[in-house]
């Protein structure tokens, strides 16, 4: 059974990112947005499922522009593109959502897998 209290957070938080997305595509600072969605999904991350990973995410993304400054127009381009695939996102399709969770955390940003999870990430 789902926790309705769960859902209402998970969309709550769903519409905030898609909000800050939107955002870091049309800004010239992607740096400042992404620091916003990953704050976002920090405080998420108990209630809505995707927030946790979301955190990692977006958490690597902007580590990478303050540990590596001279690589930092790389990784605001990085930060367009996964903004970009959010939005393209049917965000009602878990399964198109945990694929581009899956992609960003450990194909992008370099996450172990865990041992017998099939290739799959989160869902």
């Amino acid at each position: 059974m789902t926790n309705p209290m769960q859902d209402d957070a998970e969309v709550a938080y769903v519409q905030e990112v898609t909000a800050l997305a939107t955002d870091l595509i049309a800004t010239d600072d992607p740096y400042q947005v992404g620091l916003d969605i990953h704050g976002v999904s920090a405080h998420a991350s108990m209630e809505a499922e995707p927030a946790g990973f979301m955190w990692l995410i977006w958490g690597a993304l902007t580590d990478w522009i303050e540990l590596k400054p001279d690589e930092s127009a790389q990784a605001a381009a990085e930060m367009v593109r996964a903004a970009r695939e959010w939005l393209a996102l049917d965000l009602a399709d878990r399964e198109a959502v945990g694929g581009y969770l899956d992609y960003w955390v450990h194909d992008v940003c370099g996450y172990a897998r865990r041992a017998g999870s099939g290739g799959r990430g989160p869902r």
